[in-house]
């Protein structure tokens, strides 16, 4: 018996969301692989700068919210001081996670988890806005601990 393919539904509702709510600033991009990913791609200004953002849906049980922080802020001289700061700031909220990568860049990612029937394009606002909230009050202090 052939394995049923699942599709990615959670696009369709959320680009459906958006366009009801006149949410203008996404750019839907389709990245035609296996999962049927499609990501919505925006922009955050946050203290005078504007950081990229996406919205990643997919035929997984996963959406995620991921912000690129910044490029290259963890450097040989500040990376395990500003690591332990990062981690700090895991422990403290529950709905979003910071992740560094390789190239020392971070993200500040949020996964929220529903099947194609459950997946509710207003809790991706949400927790947007939550993630937007955050950013305004700790950018700062982010890229200070970067620079330091």
């Amino acid at each position: 018996m052939a394995e049923e393919k699942r599709v990615n539904l959670k696009a369709q509702k959320f680009e459906a969301y958006i366009q009801k709510n006149n949410m203008n600033f996404f750019n839907k991009n389709e990245v035609h692989d296996e999962a049927d990913t499609v990501v919505f791609q925006s922009n955050i200004k946050v203290e005078g700068q504007t950081i990229p953002m996406g919205i990643i849906t997919d035929n997984t049980i996963y959406t995620i919210i991921r912000v690129q922080v910044g490029s290259q802020l963890v450097k040989e001289g500040n990376k395990a001081k500003f690591l332990d700061y990062l981690n700090s700031l895991n422990r403290s909220y529950k709905v979003f996670k910071y992740v560094a990568a390789d190239d020392g860049s971070i993200f500040l990612d949020c996964c929220l988890p529903s099947t194609n029937d459950s997946f509710d394009p207003e809790i991706v606002r949400v927790v947007l806005d939550v993630v937007v909230d955050h950013l305004n009050s700790e950018y700062k202090n982010i890229m200070k601990e970067a620079w330091e």
